[in-house]
């Protein structure tokens, strides 16, 4: 499987379509740009806190996924 497939299959389990995960991920980006220090937590949260608890497990899948492909690059 391709590992971006990997990385995003949580959020297309929990029946988000492309366009809504691509948005997700947009946010999550444009977040990382414009908040002053570190992405806390708190940050990464918010782009999902306005999606069922389905959807926020899946995210927080996603982006452990994200730190496990990241920490396998040299």
């Amino acid at each position: 499987m391709d590992p971006r497939a990997w990385i995003l299959q949580p959020l297309a389990d929990a029946g988000l379509s492309p366009s809504t995960i691509t948005d997700l991920l947009f946010r999550l980006g444009f977040e990382a740009v414009t908040r002053p220090g570190d992405l806390d937590d708190g940050g990464i949260r918010a782009v999902v806190e306005d999606q069922p608890a389905e959807v926020q497990a899946a995210w927080t899948e996603t982006l452990s996924r994200m730190i496990a492909a990241a920490e396998l690059v040299p």
